[in-house]
């Protein structure tokens, strides 16, 4: 979402991976949030990314 924003404006359905890499997004422009989805379509709660302020590229 924009970091401007309350509510998460976008969505990008990735598969069942480990990892993604989004292109040509200009990071300093939003908060990242991820979620999983179950078969039913049922979603987890949105979580950030890693811990809150980190810069750590090697998040596992």
């Amino acid at each position: 979402r924009y970091t401007s924003e309350p509510q998460w404006q976008f969505s990008k359905y990735v598969g069942n991976v480990s990892k993604y890499t989004l292109e040509n997004v200009v990071i300093d422009n939003y908060y990242f949030g991820v979620a999983s989805v179950s078969k039913d379509g049922v979603e987890s709660p949105v979580v950030f990314p890693g811990d809150v302020g980190s810069f750590d590229h090697n998040i596992k």
